[in-house]
């Protein structure tokens, strides 16, 4: 896969993990870290952000990029205190 590819991938996954995280918890993120894993470890990109204004509301998150689903969502403790106690458990 081309350099090209790789950002095209990585800015398509970006655009679904920010539109995944304003629509389910209602935060604007910024994403300061994306990392596309190896193809032999898995289809993902892993992201780290945080919320807009708030650095130390921290977060990270997986994007498969051949299906755009979320996964391994991790939040800081920071973020946690202001994030509805509801959205999370269902996110469980």
């Amino acid at each position: 896969m081309s350099k090209d590819e790789d950002a095209e991938l990585i800015s398509k996954a970006k655009a679904t993990a920010v539109q995944y995280l304003k629509e389910t918890y209602g935060i604007d993120v910024e994403i300061t870290y994306a990392k596309k894993m190896p193809t032999y470890v898995a289809d993902k990109i892993d992201f780290e952000g945080n919320v807009k204004g708030h650095k130390e509301q921290t977060f990270d998150i997986s994007v498969d990029y051949n299906t755009q689903k979320t996964s391994n969502f991790l939040i800081s403790p920071e973020l946690k205190k202001v994030l509805p106690d509801k959205k999370l458990r269902g996110s469980e």
